[in-house]
């Protein structure tokens, strides 16, 4: 098929089938409306091509360049495009479906509420590229570069992502959910607001790094470091922290309840109106953490050091402290209330109402 039947085609609304166009140049043309199926453009040039509310399905783009186009609606689905050229290319409100990416190179490219769904994005390149409202889910991340990437209000779901490259990332809004970042070296990122519920990140390195507001529930941080971390206003809900590093933190006002913080090292943090209710921080160090009116009700201390720390109405009711060492600790705290334990222990369901009747 030559270009200008495939122009008339799409013009007249004509589905294009088994087109072969490898090798040809079409940067430049504007394309809109169309449908494409089962059609190769091994090697072809889109270069700053303008692509609206075009279709592509099962077709080849393999080794293609459509670096600086403008695709705007677009949806490719079930297509190659491995080994393809989309360098500061434009994205709007496009989708990538079951689609092989592998090896491509997005860098510099904006992809503004674009998803990739279930595609192959192993060793692809997306470094300075800049993703907003978007989604990257169920897809294979492999060895993917994200050095100096901006990723705002942007989702990478089910991701494995302990080879990806991500010097310099800087995230706003992000959604990592369920993704394993374990062992890697985030140190110093940006990940504002980010949502990493039930994510990996044991041993992972997350000292000085940027995790103001984010959200960390049931996320395993097992051996994690997060030293001189900025995380104020942190969701650590049933986070697991066991022999996690947390010295010199800014931990203000972040929400360990039934979190798991057993043999963590908290020396020195910034705790103030931190919340542990119910949580586990045995042989844990708080030496001098600045604890002012955190709470640790029904939390399980024992063992724990607390020695030089700042107290100020730090309430410690029905808190487990056998073993503990308070040392040289400023301030003070409240002990547990007796008539607030008991009426705790209160259980609707396991009182027998008095009738009356002998």
């Amino acid at each position: 098929m030559s270009i200008e039947l495939l122009l008339q085609s799409i013009d007249n609304q004509f589905p294009v089938r088994e087109a072969n166009l490898d090798g040809e140049i079409l940067s430049g043309l504007r394309l809109n409306d169309g449908v494409v199926l089962s059609s190769t453009f091994r090697n072809s040039h889109f270069t700053r091509a303008s692509l609206t509310s075009m279709t592509f399905q099962d077709c080849d783009f393999s080794g293609a360049s459509l670096a600086d186009a403008c695709l705007e609606k677009c949806m490719f689905v079930n297509c190659r495009a491995d080994g393809s050229d989309w360098r500061r290319a434009r994205f709007t409100q496009s989708t990538f479906m079951s689609s092989d990416l592998g090896h491509a190179d997005f860098g510099e490219t904006w992809l503004s509420q674009t998803t990739a769904m279930r595609c192959a994005l192993n060793h692809t390149i997306l470094r300075k590229a800049t993703l907003s409202q978007s989604a990257l889910m169920d897809c294979d991340l492999a060895n993917v570069v994200l050095d100096d990437a901006t990723l705002t209000n942007t989702a990478i779901t089910r991701a494995d992502l302990r080879r990806a490259q991500v010097t310099g990332l800087r995230c706003d809004t992000i959604h990592f959910s369920e993704c394993d970042l374990s062992e890697r070296d985030l140190s110093g990122l940006t990940l504002v607001r980010a949502n990493l519920s039930g994510a990996k990140l044991n041993r992972t390195n997350l000292s000085g790094a940027d995790l103001f507001g984010s959200v960390l529930t049931g996320a395993s941080l097992v051996g994690a470091d997060l030293s001189g971390a900025t995380a104020p206003n942190t969701l650590l809900v049933r986070a697991d922290l066991r022999a996690a590093r947390l010295r010199n933190a800014d931990l203000t006002q972040c929400i360990f309840v039934e979190a798991c913080l057993d043999g963590c090292d908290l020396s020195g943090t910034q705790l103030g109106t931190a919340v542990f209710t119910r949580a586990s921080a045995k042989f844990a160090s708080f030496a001098g953490a600045d604890m002012s009116y955190a709470l640790m009700h029904h939390a399980a201390l024992d063992g724990s050091d607390f020695s030089g720390s700042r107290f100020l109405r730090t309430d410690f009711h029905c808190a487990s402290t056998e073993g503990s060492l308070f040392v040289t600790q400023r301030g003070s705290a409240l002990q547990t209330v007796p008539e607030r334990a008991v009426a705790e222990l209160y259980d609707a369901s396991r009182v027998i109402p008095f009738t009356g009747v002998s």
